[in-house]
């Protein structure tokens, strides 16, 4: 009885070696998109800045115009959230407004929205 214990301890010791090695590589895995997830990040960031210098530069237009603009973006799916996420919303082809995809007519200018994608 004593060589089935120790078989089954070496299949449980075998396994969670196993197992152990697939952590460790799913965790490497992690680590290496999470740092790229980082650099684009960052990369959009440093864009973004240079975007923004240069159009108030050329333009005038004040960070206080690109806040309320993002508010307004950032309000278009109905909830303000720090998130803009283009696939929930529509367009109107009246008056180009964002709206809900729900929305059988236009909030702003009443055009019909059926069959607008």
């Amino acid at each position: 009885m004593s060589w089935f214990w120790d078989a089954f301890q070496q299949s449980q010791i075998s396994d969670n070696q196993q197992r152990s090695s697939d952590a460790k590589n799913d965790a490497a895995s992690a680590l290496r998109s999470a740092r790229e997830l980082e650099d684009k990040v960052d990369r959009l960031s440093l864009l973004c800045h240079a975007l923004f210098e240069e159009l108030e530069r050329t333009t005038g237009f004040s960070e206080t115009q690109l806040k309320e603009k993002m508010i307004e973006i950032d309000l278009r799916d109905g909830k303000l959230d720090g998130k803009f996420d283009p696939s929930v919303g529509k367009s109107c082809p009246d008056c180009g407004h964002q709206i809900k995809r729900s929305r059988p007519n236009c909030f702003w200018c009443g055009a019909s929205l059926q069959g607008i994608g």
